[in-house]
């Protein structure tokens, strides 16, 4: 009786595996043909495919938008900065406009990108440099964050952003019609769709 048990379990187990594997593919299927999306089918997705989320987006009505919290005490933006360069390790002090975008926003740029770069098949790369006295090739110049988009065949899309590119970007791939705001509201993506495709170097068809 041992054996006969023994090819009841495997036959359970065979097709539970062919069932994970028809899901898995009807997942990725029905992304591409506009149905809701999970950041873990997108993963799965071509660039082509993404390409045709761009088009679901540009096509499908756009949620309502949803004010955010209006009531929040203003902050005293810091005087100084402390800039550490994440390539060479070096400091660089900030004592202008900058301080609150290094103190309270670049952060959060830094996590988004990376959450960005794990949810897309090609490399997703954020540079500092121009922040950093010692690597930016244009010293004493407005710092800015650049976007560095490698494709599959090594070519390379650079954008300078900020930090509303990079929200709308991860909301994006995370298969939302939406992104959140700083203040807990939430915007359409419809209107930053070309923008979207920019960033990305994908080309509209």
């Amino acid at each position: 009786m041992w054996y006969i048990a023994g090819a009841c379990f495997l036959l359970v187990v065979s097709a539970a595996a062919g069932f994970t594997r028809s899901l898995r593919a009807s997942e990725i299927k029905s992304a591409a043909e506009g149905a809701a999306i999970s950041s873990t089918s997108i993963k799965a997705l071509s660039r082509n495919q993404i390409n045709d989320l761009i088009s679901r987006l540009e096509k499908e009505e756009s949620p309502e938008p949803v004010m955010g919290a209006m009531c929040y005490a203003p902050m005293m933006v810091p005087s100084v900065a402390e800039y550490i360069c994440p390539t060479c390790g070096e400091k660089t002090l900030y004592s202008d406009s900058n301080t609150a975008f290094i103190e309270w926003t670049l952060d959060d740029c830094r996590r988004r990108a990376e959450s960005i770069n794990a949810i897309t098949d090609f490399e997703i790369l954020l540079d500092e440099s121009l922040f950093c006295d010692f690597c930016s090739p244009e010293p004493g110049h407005e710092p800015y964050l650049v976007l560095r988009v490698v494709t599959e065949t090594g070519e390379e899309v650079a954008n300078a952003v900020q930090a509303v590119d990079l929200m709308r970007l991860e909301s994006f791939l995370s298969g939302n019609l939406y992104f959140t705001t700083s203040n807990d509201g939430q915007m359409p993506l419809l209107e930053g769709a070309g923008r979207i495709r920019l960033l990305l170097g994908l080309v509209e068809e």
